[in-house]
């Protein structure tokens, strides 16, 4: 089996971007993913992106793609890292198609959707369930659908969603919505959203589809008959396919400001590891940070 100098797990902006400047160190890499894009993809308008003043997430990675052409680069799609073993001077990552083994590893795997782990969620998901707006919106043109979530990945999906749906509940836990001043402006104009404070969802209904949500208001019990339930209350890292890494109370992997984990060889970027920010431009930064001085440590290696 050939010993790849280092492998990127995960194709969203900071692998992307560890990618390329893989490609321009010339180094021996692949990168391994479930898709490319990661995160970016969900993202309604990307306005704080250097170079582009207003795109769809989308279309960002599409420029990312157009930019990854130029290199040529081995990106192996439908094929996320499973585990993560530490060998004597090397590591071997294992998925669902074949092992791999590599000097070094950049986990860029970013971070998947928190569930509502509530009764009916996931035997209706897909159903009248979704974790993505960007994704299932225009599938529910007319109708009348809940976000689950307060923060801004939930007005980020109203937004969406105000284009299609005929009305909008959003359930927060919280008192009020909590966001970027310039999101919390755009929502106060929506007239098909209502807000409904200090809700917990206790259950989802239906028998082939979603057709109502229950939910817990100041101890008392209610329901909504909708037609969809959209939940955006935050994310968890793809961090379970690594367990000898020193990680925080989330899960994220912990870093210092050369991106390096506790373990040699080890380095995580974007919002996989614990930095504060998750911005799409952190991330593309730290995946150049973690590839550099990826590329340091391999030079190093007797």
């Amino acid at each position: 089996m050939a010993v790849y100098d280092t492998i990127i797990i995960g194709a969203g902006p900071a692998g992307l971007s560890a990618a390329i400047y893989a490609a321009r160190q010339k180094i021996n890499f692949i990168v391994l993913t479930g898709d490319i894009g990661g995160q970016t993809l969900w993202s309604t308008e990307v306005e704080n992106y250097l170079g582009f003043h207003l795109m769809t997430g989308e279309q960002l990675v599409e420029k990312f793609e157009e930019h990854m052409k130029d290199y040529k680069i081995d990106v192996r799609k439908q094929e996320p890292a499973e585990t993560v073993t530490k060998k004597a001077k090397t590591f071997e990552i294992k998925t669902a198609k074949g092992k791999y083994e590599t000097k070094t590893i950049i986990i860029a795997s970013g971070k998947k959707p928190r569930k509502l782990n509530v009764p009916g969620e996931k035997e209706l998901e897909g159903k009248g369930v979704t974790y993505c707006a960007t994704c299932d919106a225009p599938l529910y043109k007319g109708k009348t659908v809940a976000i689950i979530g307060g923060g801004n990945s939930a007005i980020e999906a109203a937004m969406i969603l105000d284009k299609y749906a005929k009305k909008m509940h959003m359930l927060t836990v919280d008192k009020e919505i909590k966001g970027e001043p310039v999101l919390l402006d755009k929502i106060s104009k929506m007239k098909n959203l209502q807000h409904i404070p200090n809700a917990t969802t206790t259950a989802v209904k239906g028998t082939k589809f979603v057709t109502e949500l229950e939910y817990e208001q100041d101890g008392k019990k209610n329901n909504l008959k909708l037609d969809g339930v959209f939940v955006e209350i935050g994310l968890i890292p793809n961090t379970k396919f690594i367990d000898f890494v020193k990680k925080n109370e989330k899960g994220e992997i912990i870093t210092d400001k050369e991106m390096r984990a506790d373990v040699p060889g080890v380095f995580a970027a974007g919002d996989v590891n614990d930095g504060e920010e998750k911005q799409i431009i952190v991330a593309a930064g730290e995946g150049c940070v973690a590839l550099l001085n990826a590329v340091r440590y391999i030079q190093k290696l007797k």
